[in-house]
């Protein structure tokens, strides 16, 4: 995969950050979205010019209600005529939603940023994508069979976009253009990484998994770059769980 063009968004920290370094290698040209890590954005495009590639930092603080809409304009001026070959919805608020304990700006902005945004971005960005092209959205494994009290919004937006994964593969299947989602466990990212420093939280998470450890950044990753790759042509509308088998 080679002189490819791909928009990432949520590229400043964590797995956003490690999918456009992973993307940006082979002279691929790299549109790094970030919110409010500017310096990790501009230390992986630093990573991606070293090995090869090339691109762009573009910024959104996607709970405001307009930012989509924006941060799709800033993308098509970047692309400069150029058409989109990949497009990886990463962004994403994981908060939690206790009923009775809920704030109303916590629920705008999980739907702002997990629902909305992906939908405004899909919608704008598509008549620029290839034909032929990749659209992947990051979702979680627990919109599928792990229910929790605690993060039940979150999940909530989740399986929404998962289900807007299979009515996207059915618009754009005619012009080759495959969308799937990808849906990890326990990933040693984020917040949880301070959590999994506590040894018997560490070990529950390991006993309730399959492959019994915690699952790692690159395990995302590859399957990231996976799906961009002509090996998965015949993949779409699917979600996939990359979960090592966590509560199966």
């Amino acid at each position: 995969m080679t002189n490819q063009t791909i928009f990432v968004t949520g590229a400043g920290r964590d797995i956003g950050q490690k999918i456009a370094e992973r993307l940006g290698k082979s002279k691929n040209f790299i549109i790094l979205h970030y919110a409010s890590s500017r310096s990790g954005a501009e230390q992986a495009l630093a990573r991606i010019i070293e090995f090869g590639g090339s691109g762009a930092v573009v910024q959104a603080d996607l709970r405001d209600g307009k930012a989509s809409a924006m941060l799709a304009d800033k993308v098509v001026e970047v692309l400069a005529g150029r058409q989109l070959d990949i497009f990886v919805s990463n962004a994403a608020i994981a908060a939690a939603s206790p009923l009775g304990q809920t704030e109303l700006t916590d629920i705008q902005a999980m739907t702002a940023v997990n629902l909305l945004a992906p939908f405004e971005l899909i919608n704008r960005l598509a008549p620029h994508i290839s034909d032929g092209g990749s659209v992947i959205t990051l979702s979680v494994a627990a919109t599928q069979r792990i229910f929790s009290p605690d993060f039940a919004y979150f999940s909530a937006t989740k399986a929404a976009v998962d289900c807007l994964v299979r009515h996207w593969a059915v618009a754009l299947g005619s012009r080759g253009i495959r969308v799937n989602a990808i849906a990890p466990g326990v990933i040693e990212a984020n917040f949880r990484a301070q959590l999994l420093q506590d040894s018997t939280f560490r070990h529950e998470l390991e006993l309730a998994t399959a492959l019994k450890r915690i699952g790692q950044i690159d395990d995302v990753v590859d399957v990231v770059e996976f799906l961009t790759s002509a090996a998965s042509r015949w993949i779409t509308g699917q979600v996939i769980d990359v979960s090592g088998g966590w509560k199966i």
